[in-house]
């Protein structure tokens, strides 16, 4: 499930990426940056409008997918323990409950009062 979710996740950021790049805008977008301005008229006359309908659905898609992956993650990650957590909380020895001055230890001896 989660191949499925990460390369649907990768696609869909690969093709964000590609429609913002296209996207005309009013200064002449990606073209007018390379010198030519015969880039309005690759999609036909209603391109721009075909452009950002799929953009904002790529945008969309990203975000809940990206939701949706977090969420997915926090489920399985409260159900199981990493095989690391397991070996660090096998190899943690208990803390040594006589060793003074430490958590959970008996407290340090209390310094006799000074002679008067």
């Amino acid at each position: 499930m989660m191949w499925l979710l990460g390369t649907l996740f990768i696609l869909i950021c690969l093709l964000l990426i590609f429609m913002v790049v296209i996207t005309p805008s009013n200064e002449g977008g990606m073209a007018a940056a390379f010198g030519g301005m015969g880039g309005d008229s690759f999609f036909g006359t209603r391109g721009h409008q075909t452009i950002n309908k799929f953009t904002v659905f790529l945008a969309v898609s990203f975000l809940v997918l990206a939701i949706g992956i977090n969420l997915y993650n926090a489920r399985q990650k409260a159900a199981t323990q990493t095989p690391i957590e397991d070996t660090i909380n096998k190899a943690a020895p208990a803390p040594d409950a006589g060793i003074p001055g430490l958590p959970g230890g008996t407290p340090p001896p209390t310094p006799a009062p000074a002679p008067k």
